[in-house]
């Protein structure tokens, strides 16, 4: 750990900080346990530039005197891509009435070392990692970063975006997508039929399945009303559709998303389709004082976003 400059706070105080602020709690990370992190680029890195590519080629028989020029190659069709690198920053403060305040419990002996209020520390740590998780998922058009959510990334030989099928109950086509109006099986369909979009040419695998926290929780409704106990989700993951990770994220909601309407997203998160961009983790910067003794520290992470290398391995489901 740095040695920081003598003032109230002793460099335990500073370490309380900086206990809470890398110990993050396993929901604020749903970005980082969906997409692979790589921070293979230099910590000084303003760009980042990676290749995506749509696989081409096939073998064929070759008949007895046939030659070189009969054997096809292998190859891609693709392109490069170069994303700019941000930073994403909040910051701390303590006043010099809070460090005095901690400053004088112990000298009253009240032991080696005073819990600080670290609520804003919390905050802001889950503030970095809500923003990276946005960039991610969303993107943000000031900026020009492009989240996994993107119309680019989905249409005719790309991944796919649809409407859900409108055969729940209700008087409108929107009500009749919402899993709020449909059975279990229903449900099952909806899911099946992302599933079934991934792995249509056998180059991909549904592994994981993302839905807003309370879809999630449409899950756990009873597999069946025939009296059996299982719920939908004990079901998927027992003898159902096997998706290695079941997760959920603000994200997909629709006052969260973009557009109008909640979704669900199935994915082959293999690295070699899709990974997050990391170039300097979360770190806390020395410490600032001003000329009335207020302590202020920045938070900060730098990152370029979402790399999508394959974009077919992607699904989203609309208007659930």
């Amino acid at each position: 750990m740095a040695i920081f400059e003598s003032g109230l706070f002793t460099d335990d105080d500073f370490l309380q900080i900086e206990n809470v602020l890398y110990s993050p709690k396993e929901e604020e990370l749903v970005q980082r346990r969906l997409f692979s992190l790589n921070s293979s680029w230099a910590t000084y890195a303003r760009e980042i530039g990676y290749d995506y590519w749509i696989k081409q080629g096939k073998a064929k028989i070759i008949a007895h005197g046939g030659g070189a020029k009969d054997i096809p190659f292998v190859g891609e069709k693709g392109g490069r891509v170069t994303q700019k690198v941000y930073t994403v920053a909040s910051a701390i403060r303590f006043t010099k009435a809070e460090q005095q305040a901690v400053a004088a419990k112990r000298a009253l002996g009240k032991g080696p070392a005073i819990q600080l209020d670290t609520n804003r520390v919390s905050s802001a740590r889950r503030f970095i990692f809500e923003e990276e998780a946005r960039l991610a998922f969303v993107g943000d058009s000031e900026y020009n970063v492009t989240g996994i959510f993107d119309d680019t990334f989905y249409g005719t030989n790309l991944g796919t975006k649809e409407n859900v099928a409108a055969d729940g109950t209700g008087a409108t086509a929107a009500e009749k997508r919402l899993w709020a109006n449909k059975t279990v099986r229903q449900i099952l369909e909806d899911l099946f039929t992302a599933k079934q979009q991934i792995q249509k040419d056998g180059l991909y695998r549904a592994r994981a399945l993302v839905l807003p926290p309370e879809k999630l929780e449409r899950l756990t409704l009873p597999f069946s009303d025939t009296g059996d106990s299982r719920t939908l989700m004990m079901w998927l993951r027992s003898e159902g559709m096997y998706f290695e990770q079941i997760l959920a994220s603000n994200q997909l909601k629709a006052v969260n998303n973009g557009d109008t309407v909640d979704y669900m997203m199935i994915m082959d998160n293999d690295p070699e389709n899709v990974e997050l961009s990391l170039i300097n983790d979360i770190s806390l910067g020395n410490p600032v004082f001003d000329l009335v003794g207020t302590m202020e520290q920045a938070v900060m992470l730098d990152t370029a976003g979402i790399i999508v290398r394959r974009p077919q391995a992607l699904y989203i489901g609309k208007g659930i």
